[in-house]
C-alpha cells in the first residue's frame, strides 16, 4: 500500500505542476467568434472586464492570433473560440487595427480564477493528503480518503489547462469529475463496515464501471467535434447523480443512526459540493445560463480540505461536538475579520476591483486567518506552558525542571539535578548548598538577601536543614523561579524521606522475620471497619426496616380477634423476600458456588439472575480458567458482577456482551454496550464512578491493564486483562 500511495503521490505532483504550468504559459480569454464569414468575427467576452479596458468590441473583426491567421487556428475551427493567446490582431469596424498583448497581471480575474486559487488549492490539499496519510499509513479508509482530496485537487486544477484545449487537461478533469465522488462513496461504504453500520447501498466496485464510459466518450469526442458539448453534459450529469446519490446515503444514513459522526460527515460534502452543483452544474445541464461560472462556482471547493482535516480514522473520530464548536468559533471570527478587511482593500481600490475579485479576495482572506487559528492552536498547545518575559522563559523551564528532578531517586541525585538546573538557568556557578544544623532566621522556602548574596532555605527538618547560598543578587523572575523551584525541591525531598523510612521499614521487617506492620494493620482495620459500616447501612436500611415493617403487622393480627388466612399468607411471603434478599447478600459477600464448583459455574449463576432482572439482552461467553492464586477466582467473579451491575443501573442498554477468555497464565475480561455512554471524565467527577472505579482499583492491585473508552450515546467498552505473577509461586 506504502508503494502505491508513494506512487500516487509523485503522479499527483507531476500532473499538477503540469497542468498549472499549461494555465500560467498563456493567458485564458474565451472570446467567441462567428466564423460563417471568411474572418472570425467577435460576438462574446468571457471576461468584458478585461475585453473593455483593451477596446476590444463586438463586431470587431479577428485577424491574427499569435501571429497565425485566425481562421487557421484549431481552437476557433472546431469551437468558434478563442481558448487562449498571448496576442491578438483584430480590426475595428471603422478599419483601424489594433494589437493587444495579453498577459495574467492584465486581467485579474483569470489570474486568481485560473492561477492562484488553484495553485494555492494544489499546496493545501497535498498538505491535507500527507497529513492524514502519516497519522495511519496502513488503514485503507486513509489511503481512500487521501486519493479522495488529491483527486478533488487535481480535477479542480485541471480546469484551467482543460479550458485552454489541453488534452491531458481535459483526460484530467473528465476522469476526476467522477472518480472524486466514486472514492468518497467508497470511504463510506469502509467507514460504515468500521463502525458496524449495515449498508444497503450499491456496493461501490458496481459503480467504478462509470469510469469505463469517460474513454469511450473522449474516443468519440475526437473522432467527431460535433459530439464535444454532449461529451460535457454526459461527465456532469454522471457528477450530478452521484452527488445526489452520495447525499441521500448521508442523509438517510444519519436519520436511520443519529450519529454525530455521519453528520460531521454529511456536512463536510455538502458544503462544498452542494453550491458547485446548484450554481453551475444543474443550469449548464439544464441548458440554461449557470448562476456562477464554474471557476466561481468551484470556489467552494477549497472547503474539502479543510472539512476533511477533521475526519480521523485512527480509532475514531476526532470529539465531533467539541471539533464543530471550534469550527463555528473560528469561522465566526474569520467572517467578521475577513469582512473588515475586504471592505478596507475594497474602499482603497474601489475602481480596479469587480464583485468576483471581491469575493475572492473576502474567500481567501476568510481561509488564511482560518488556518492561521488553527496553527496559533497548535504553537499555543506546544508551548502552551511558556510565559514569554524580559528576561526568559521562566515558566517553561520551570516545569521541564521539575519534570527532570522528580525522576530523582534519592537524595543526593535530587540535589546535583537541583545544581544543575541552577547553572543552566541563571548562569552562574557561584553558589553552594550546604547542610546546617543549627538553627536559621528563615523560614523553609523563603528568600533572605543580605550583603548582596541570596540566602534560601531548601529543606527544614528540624534536625538537619539544607541551605543554598547565591554569592551575588538577582532579579525579580529568577528569584521567582528560584522560590518556586525550591518549592518542589522541598516537596520531593520530603516525599523521598518517606519512601527511605517506609524500605527501612520493610527491610527490618524481612530481617526480623516479623510480619507485623502497624501502619498496614490501621490501614486494614480502617479498610474493614468501613466495609462493616456500608454492609450494616444497607442491611439497616432494606431488610431490618422489612422486617420491623412485618412484625408491626403481626401485632395488628395478634390483637385481632379474626385472624385473615390471606393476610397470613401476605406477610409470610415478604418473608421469604427478605431471606431472599438476606440470601442475595450473602452470596455477594462470600459466593458458595465459587468454593463449591468452581468459577465457570458461579458467574453462569450470576449471569441467569441478571438475565432475570435486566432489560437488556445480555450475551455472555464465558471460557474455564484456572488460576494457581486463588483469589484471581474472586476477582473474576467480583468484576464481571461490578460491571453486570453497573449496565443495570446506569448504562439503560439494550444489548450488552460480556467475554471471558483465557491467555497464557492469565484472562481478559471484554465488556461492551450499546447504552447512553458517558464522558470518561464527566464520570469520574460523578457518584455513578464509585463502581467504575472499585473496577479499576481490583484490576490494579492485581497490576492488570484495564482500558475504557465511551462518549454520549454511543455505549461503554472495557478491556480488562490481568496476568498472575508465575514466579511466585515457582
Amino acid at each position: 500500500m506504502s508503494k502505491w500511495i508513494y506512487s500516487i503521490f509523485i503522479a499527483y505532483l507531476l500532473l499538477g505542476i503540469y497542468v498549472l504550468v499549461v494555465a500560467m504559459r498563456i493567458p485564458l480569454l474565451g472570446i467567441s467568434v462567428d466564423t460563417t464569414s471568411q474572418k472570425p468575427v467577435i460576438t462574446e467576452f468571457y471576461y468584458s472586464t478585461w475585453a473593455q479596458q483593451n477596446n476590444i468590441e463586438k463586431g470587431d473583426l479577428l485577424l491574427t492570433i499569435d501571429g497565425i491567421p485566425a481562421e487557421n487556428v484549431r481552437s476557433i475551427q472546431l469551437d468558434s473560440i478563442v481558448r487562449s493567446a498571448k496576442e491578438l490582431t483584430f480590426m475595428k469596424t471603422n478599419g483601424d487595427f489594433h494589437s493587444v498583448k495579453v498577459k495574467h497581471k492584465d486581467n485579474p480575474e483569470e489570474f486568481y480564477l485560473q492561477i492562484i486559487f488553484p495553485l494555492f488549492y494544489f499546496v493545501l490539499s497535498l498538505g491535507v493528503a500527507i497529513y492524514l496519510w502519516q497519522r495511519n499509513k496502513d488503514n485503507q479508509l486513509t489511503s481512500l480518503l487521501t486519493l479522495f482530496l488529491l483527486t478533488c485537487s487535481l480535477t479542480y486544477i485541471s480546469c484551467g489547462a482543460s479550458s485552454r484545449g489541453n488534452l491531458i487537461g481535459e483526460a484530467v478533469i473528465s476522469i476526476g469529475i467522477v472518480l472524486c465522488i466514486l472514492l468518497f462513496i467508497h470511504f463510506l461504504q469502509f467507514y460504515f463496515r468500521y463502525l458496524h453500520l449495515e449498508w444497503p447501498y450499491l456496493n461501490t466496485k458496481q459503480l467504478y464501471f462509470l469510469l469505463l464510459f469517460i474513454p469511450c466518450c473522449n474516443f468519440i469526442m475526437r473522432i467527431n467535434s460535433d459530439f464535444r458539448v454532449i461529451t460535457a453534459l454526459i461527465y456532469l450529469a454522471i457528477f450530478a447523480v452521484l452527488v445526489l446519490y452520495a447525499i441521500y446515503i448521508l442523509l438517510t444514513s444519519y436519520l436511520r443512526t443519529k450519529l454525530a459522526k455521519i453528520r460531521l460527515i454529511t456536512i463536510a460534502f455538502i458544503t462544498p459540493f452542494l453550491p458547485f452543483l446548484l450554481f453551475f452544474v444543474i443550469p449548464e445541464i439544464l441548458g440554461q445560463n449557470p448562476i456562477l461560472h464554474a471557476e466561481v462556482a468551484a470556489l467552494f471547493l477549497l472547503f474539502i480540505p479543510f472539512s476533511f482535516i477533521f475526519i480521523q480514522v485512527n480509532e475514531r473520530l476526532f470529539d465531533i461536538e467539541y471539533q464543530l464548536s471550534r469550527l463555528r468559533y473560528y469561522s465566526t471570527l474569520a467572517f467578521f475579520s475577513a469582512l473588515i478587511l475586504t471592505t478596507g482593500i475594497t474602499i482603497l481600490v474601489i475602481d480596479t476591483l469587480s464583485i468576483i475579485q471581491i469575493t475572492s479576495v473576502f474567500i481567501l482572506i476568510f481561509l488564511v486567518i482560518i488556518a492561521s487559528f488553527y496553527i496559533k492552536e497548535q504553537l499555543d498547545f506546544k508551548y502552551r506552558k511558556i510565559i514569554f518575559s524580559s528576561t526568559g522563559n521562566y515558566v517553561h523551564n520551570l516545569y521541564a525542571a521539575v519534570n527532570r528532578m522528580g525522576k530523582a531517586k534519592d537524595q543526593q541525585e535530587l540535589l546535583e539535578q537541583f545544581k544543575y538546573e541552577i547553572t543552566e538557568k541563571l548562569g552562574t556557578t557561584a553558589f553552594t548548598i550546604t547542610t546546617l544544623t543549627e538553627d536559621v532566621p528563615i523560614s523553609r522556602g523563603e528568600v533572605n538577601i543580605v550583603n548582596n548574596m541570596t540566602h534560601l532555605l531548601l529543606h527544614d527538618s528540624g534536625e538537619e536543614k539544607i541551605m543554598l547560598i547565591i554569592r551575588h543578587a538577582l532579579q525579580k523572575e529568577e528569584l521567582l523561579w528560584l522560590e518556586l523551584l525550591a518549592l518542589y525541591v522541598s516537596m520531593f525531598i520530603d516525599n523521598l524521606k518517606l519512601i527511605e523510612d517506609l524500605i527501612s521499614e520493610i527491610r527490618l521487617m524481612k530481617d526480623s522475620n516479623d510480619t507485623q506492620l502497624p501502619w498496614l494493620d490501621k490501614l486494614l482495620w480502617n479498610i474493614i471497619e468501613k466495609e462493616k459500616s456500608i454492609l450494616a447501612q444497607e442491611l439497616h436500611d432494606t431488610i431490618l426496616q422489612e422486617q420491623l415493617h412485618l412484625g408491626r403487622e403481626l401485632d395488628v393480627i395478634a390483637s385481632s380477634p379474626i385472624i385473615k388466612k390471606d393476610k397470613v399468607l401476605d406477610i409470610r411471603e415478604q418473608l421469604l423476600n427478605a431471606s431472599k434478599d438476606l440470601r442475595e447478600y450473602c452470596e455477594n459477600l462470600s459466593p458458595p458456588l465459587l468454593d463449591t464448583f468452581g468459577l465457570q459455574i458461579a458467574l453462569k449463576k450470576l449471569i441467569q439472575k441478571v438475565k432475570i432482572r435486566a432489560d437488556f439482552l445480555l450475551n455472555a461467553q464465558i471460557e474455564r480458567v484456572q488460576f494457581q492464586d486463588a483469589t484471581l477466582h474472586l476477582v473474576v467473579y467480583r468484576l464481571v458482577q461490578e460491571l453486570l451491575n453497573n449496565a443495570i443501573k446506569h448504562a439503560e442498554a439494550t444489548e450488552v456482551s460480556l467475554k471471558l477468555q483465557v491467555i497464557n497464565c492469565g484472562f481478559i475480561l471484554q465488556y461492551e454496550d450499546n447504552g447512553i455512554g458517558c464522558d470518561i471524565e464527566d464520570l469520574m467527577q460523578s457518584s455513578a464512578s464509585m463502581g467504575i472505579n472499585g473496577i479499576r482499583e481490583r484490576v490494579r492491585a492485581f497490576n492488570g491493564d484495564i482500558t475504557i473508552t465511551s462518549s454520549h450515546n454511543e455505549g461503554m467498552q472495557i478491556f480488562i486483562q490481568i496476568q498472575e505473577d508465575v514466579e511466585s509461586y515457582d
